[in-house]
Parts: structure tokens; sequence; C-alpha cells
């Protein structure tokens, strides 16, 4: 039997595999499919960006996808008039009767009493995706196959390695990459510069950081829980001031505001190597001291990597391990994060 219009109602906090199931199994059913995504103001993915994420990864002209921002009870012994409360959010919304309620929780036949309309329940038991939002934010990397590739890159932990010249930083970031079968970010400024064929200029700073960030937003899509980045922007604004006393503007607020999961500090306790980009072997100290400075400033958390290359990259491994198991950066999700890194 098909029916002539069908609703689904979620926070979808975030989108999942088992969110997409409900929604394509519900279509099926029925010639009209509103989804209607609720959140609350409090909540650290925001409604609108789920609200972007379901109009991708949804693309039928017979499905609508509705954002409703009521802040409604979450639970019926919260509030005694709970049910008729959310009927009321959803009638204002609906364009037209429905036939039918899609759902995949226990709350469904309640909800389709209180609408007076009948009921499917799909995937109730989680059979087919055993997954849930909440898995999600509390532990994304283990739940990674369940996470829509589109929006994969919001849950990355996204891991810096920082410190002076010749500290050991781009090697350990491909060991690190290789380690944890990912994608790594390479140092833009050297790649940039030996292409131009000579030493930088105060004219690249800009260059370098907009490089920088466009290299770190590709290399997300296709990376695989973790993304480990040589160097980021506050590493361009410590040598465009030492070098020229200045900063791009550009440059300075992604330096003090892009979050990051975790940084791994690499200390210069290791011998120096030359290279026709270094120049700061009698600066060793005074660049560790401004790059601790400006970590603890810009309120960047960070492991201080001591040692030889092996305890360096034993210790960098197991950082990234206990990084691995924290729940979501709610940093990711905030309008200002996303304006950022708009390059």
């Amino acid at each position: 039997m098909t029916f002539n219009h069908g609703l689904i109602l979620g926070k979808f906090y975030p989108p999942h595999l088992g969110h997409l199931h409900l929604i394509q199994e519900g279509k099926k059913k029925c010639n009209h499919l509103t989804v209607i995504i609720a959140s609350l103001a409090n909540e650290i993915i925001p409604g609108w960006l789920r609200l972007d994420w379901l109009n991708k990864l949804v693309m039928d002209p017979d499905i609508e996808i509705i954002w409703i921002e009521d802040e409604n009870p979450q639970y019926p012994e919260e509030h005694p008039d709970f049910w008729q409360i959310w009927k009321k959010s959803i009638e204002r919304v609906l364009t037209s009767p429905i036939d039918i309620l899609f759902s995949s929780e226990v709350y469904g036949e309640t909800l389709s009493r209180i609408l007076g309309t009948k009921h499917l329940s799909i995937d109730k038991e989680r059979i087919q995706f055993p997954i849930s939002a909440t898995k999600i934010r509390t532990k994304p990397l283990d739940h990674w196959d369940y996470i829509p590739d589109l929006i994969k890159p919001f849950f990355l932990k996204k891991i810096v390695l920082t410190g002076p010249e010749s500290v050991g930083k781009s090697t350990l970031t491909s060991i690190l990459a290789e380690h944890f079968q990912t994608n790594f970010v390479p140092e833009y400024a050297r790649e940039y510069l030996e292409k131009k064929g000579r030493s930088v200029i105060e004219d690249d700073i800009l260059s370098i950081g907009k490089g920088h960030l466009l290299d770190e937003i590709e290399k997300s899509i296709k990376a695989n829980r973790y993304l480990f980045l040589d160097t980021d922007h506050l590493t361009t604004k410590i040598y465009s001031e030492f070098y020229f006393k200045n900063s791009p503007e550009w440059v300075n607020e992604r330096a003090k505001n892009l979050s990051y999961d975790h940084s791994l500090f690499l200390n210069i306790d290791v011998p120096w190597i030359s290279d026709p980009q270094r120049d700061l072997e009698n600066y060793r100290e005074e660049m560790k001291f401004i790059f601790q400075n400006e970590m603890i400033s810009a309120g960047r958390p960070f492991t201080l990597l001591s040692g030889n290359f092996m305890e360096r990259e034993k210790l960098a491994i197991e950082t990234v391990k206990e990084i691995g198991k924290l729940p979501i950066n709610p940093d990711y999700f905030t309008s200002e994060q996303i304006h950022l890194r708009n390059v």
C-alpha cells in the first residue's frame, strides 16, 4: 500500500546511516515525505547545520525537510502536556494532513495515536544499523562507518604537530598518518617556497595561510578518523612576526580561533639538520619560548614530545590514541569555525 503523505520526526543529532535508511524506506511507502528536524539551542551541533547536511544527503523533490527550533520538553515526564506540545509544533509546520508516521523509536506508537495517524516502525531494534546519534557524539571514531561521508570531516580528530625548525615535525607527521592509516596535511610553506625557488617574502604569508587551509579542507574529505597537520596558522603567524614584524589579519584570526583537538609540541633536544629553508639554528631556545607562549595564549592544549625520535614516536602514538577516545569537539560545529574555514 502506498500512502500519500508520510512523516518522520527526529533530532538527527547528527544524521547517520540509520537515519538515511529510515528516510529511504519511508519514502518507498508514500508519495510525499516530510522530515522534521527538532533541535534545541543548547545542543552541540546546531539545527541549521543538521538541516544543511540532510538537504545535501537527501536530494529528492518529494522529500521535504523542515527544521523547528521549538524549545520543547524532551521526555514525557518533563511536562504534563508533553504530547500536546509536540502535536502543536508538528501540525504548525505541516502543509497537509499526514497518513502515516515512520519511526525507529519507542515513542512512535504513542505519537502516531496523538497525531491520529498510522505508524510503521522501521528497524526499531537497530539490527540493520546498530547505531545511535548518542554513540556517535560520545565516541565518533568507534562508530566511524555509520557516519555519512559528507559529515565525516566534522568528526575527525585533528592533531597539529608544532614547534621550531628542525625538530622532526614532517617526519613524525608522515609516520603518524601511516600508523593510523589516514591523510596528513604537509607543511604548505615548504612546498610553496620550493616551487618559487626562493626564500619567503612578506607578500607570501597570506598565500601560504590560504593554501594551507585549502589543503587541510581537501585532505579532510577522505581522512580516516584522524587528520595530522604539519604546522598550522599559528606557526605561520609566529614566523611572519619574527621575520617581518607583522602578520596578516586573516592569518591572525585563524591562528587565534581555529580549533583543533590537540597539538604535539616537538622539543628542541634533537640535533639540528641543515636545510636551505632553515636559518634559525642559533634561535632555537628563543623560538621554543615564542611557540610555547603563543600556544598558551591561544588556549591550545599540547603534549611536549622530548627524547630521541623513537621515544617521541611512541609517546605521540599513545597520546593520539587517548585523544581518539574523547567525545566530539563542540567547537567544530560553531558558525565561527565554519566561517573561519571558508577560504
